[in-house]
This record gives structure tokens, sequence and C-alpha cells, in this order.
């Protein structure tokens, strides 16, 4: 049975079987920590109740994300959302992304869109958050660059390798007006990604 309760700070001594995957993004100690001092209730674990060599609650996953933006652009964005692999093809994440909508399109957040970025070529990913409703707003070109790479003179030069998909879901009060049905064709650098 899964249950879903605040992150807090002694659990990051009880991620290693989410973070030492390798689909897994990990973060400095500090970065984790400013989530949890700024948008605590939005940061959140998944506990699964198993029982080998005893009654024990393992953390399956974790949702992190926070509140950005002004007026139009006032939104949730989803910084990260992991699951075990021992807990994947359970709509684990599913559930991670739906509690975030619930909470957030709901006072005293009520933002306008949910939003999120994901490699170009991270299909698995895609169909879930398409499954969700979300949709691509635009593709960011060299999203994914290291720092010696650079960005792309030009947004013509694409690579799923390196650019990342802006996905997004209206919320109630937006209206539709943060989503675009062509968003695969509107590119942009990751440097006017600003809200």
């Amino acid at each position: 049975m899964t249950t879903i309760q605040p992150f807090e700070p002694v659990d990051l001594f009880k991620t290693n079987n989410v973070n030492l995957d390798i689909l897994t993004e990990n973060f400095p100690l500090e970065f984790y920590f400013e989530y949890m001092i700024l948008w605590p209730d939005l940061f959140f674990k998944s506990l699964e109740v198993t029982v080998d060599a005893g009654l024990r609650h393992n953390i399956s996953g974790y949702m992190m994300a926070k509140t950005e933006g002004k007026t139009a652009e006032w939104h949730t964005h989803i910084t990260a959302v992991t699951v075990a692999p021992r807990f994947r093809r359970i709509s684990l994440a599913s559930k991670l992304c739906n509690t975030l909508e619930t909470m957030t399109d709901v006072m005293p957040h009520e933002v306008n869109f949910i939003d999120l970025f994901v490699k170009c070529n991270n299909q698995l990913a895609i169909m879930l958050y398409e499954k969700l409703g979300y949709s691509v707003y635009r593709r960011v070109v060299g999203y994914y660059n290291s720092s010696e790479d650079g960005y792309p003179d030009t947004l013509k030069k694409v690579d799923d390798n390196k650019d990342a998909f802006d996905m997004r879901k209206a919320m109630a009060r937006d209206k539709g007006r943060s989503v675009r049905s062509d968003g695969r064709n509107h590119k942009c650098y990751p440097h006017d990604v600003r809200f």
C-alpha cells in the first residue's frame, strides 16, 4: 500500500534505492534543503509497506516541485519525479504527479499550469506525461549541453540527446492559454526560459 508523506531531511539518508539509479538526476544537498524550506508541501515522498524481514516503510519515490512566475506565468515546476526501480510499472509516477496537480490546482497555490523539462529522446517519460494530459509547449535547444559544448548557433540544429521538451498541463484557472497543439514546432534557447 502506498502512502504520500512530506519529505524530511533525514529521508536523504533513505533514498539510495531511488537516487542511485542511472535514470535519476542527483543534486547537491543544499538544493534538496532549499526545496524543503521554500516549498515544503511540494516536496513529498511515497512510502511502501513491505514485509521482508519485518514490517518496513520503504521510500519508493518522491516528487520535488516549486511554484514560480507571475500573473499568467504563475505555475508549478516539476524539478524531479522519480521512482525506485523496484517500484516502477505500478503507476507510482502517475500517483505522484496527480497528487501534485491536486495540491496546486487549488488555494493557496492555484497555479495556471504545471510544467517540466524532459529529454527529447526519453520516449517512456514523454508517453507517461502525455497520458497524464501534458503536451509539448516548446523545444529548448541545447538544454542539456555541458558548459564546454555551448549552445548551438542556430535553432535549426536540434539534437534529441541535448534538447528538452518543455511540457505543460493547463490547470482550471488557465483555460488552456498555456498549452499549444503545435508545441514541437516552437524552439528556443535555455536562456529564453524565464518566468
